[in-house]
């Protein structure tokens, strides 16, 4: 009889592990990226939509954006895998962005940052278009919270 309150305990210290370990994908926006970079990698189009915020998949058709990352040419994948982070500044708990070396990017026209935001207690990647990113950045640089550079 012992046996089954144990079995009980091991079965429900696995289901906390593994939901502990999802979030963890998560956690940080280098931990996102991170993500997307594996699901790039391995091809798993349900972990790349999962890396993206709702306001970003809002604005996709599901189908069609699996299609476009399905049928995108290898060395497109290959240049998006090479990207590396110079800065990754986390502006307060709803927003952050990566900057990439630009060496790595694929061309000078390719956008050098990726802009996340927090939402469920986990790090998505947005758009530069997201209003939601662009209210917590105007109210982050209104509370002293995050300045920008002086190039902008």
């Amino acid at each position: 009889m012992k046996l089954l309150p144990r079995t009980f305990g091991a079965l429900l210290f696995g289901l906390l592990l593994s939901c502990g370990s999802q979030n963890e994908q998560f956690e940080t926006p280098y931990d996102t990226f991170r993500a997307h970079q594996k699901a790039i990698k391995e091809g798993d189009l349900d972990l790349l939509w999962r890396t993206y915020s709702l306001a970003y998949r809002d604005q996709q058709v599901r189908a069609s954006w699996r299609r476009l990352w399905r049928e995108m040419p290898s060395e497109k994948t290959t240049a998006l895998l090479q990207r590396e982070i110079s800065e990754e500044e986390i502006i307060n708990d709803q927003i952050a962005y990566l900057l990439f070396d630009p060496t790595t990017l694929e061309s000078e026209r390719q956008s050098p940052f990726f802009y996340f935001i927090r939402e469920n207690k986990e790090w998505k990647i947005t758009t530069h278009l997201d209003s939601t990113f662009h209210q917590a950045l105007e109210r982050a640089i209104e509370q002293g919270e995050y300045k920008l550079p002086e190039s902008f």
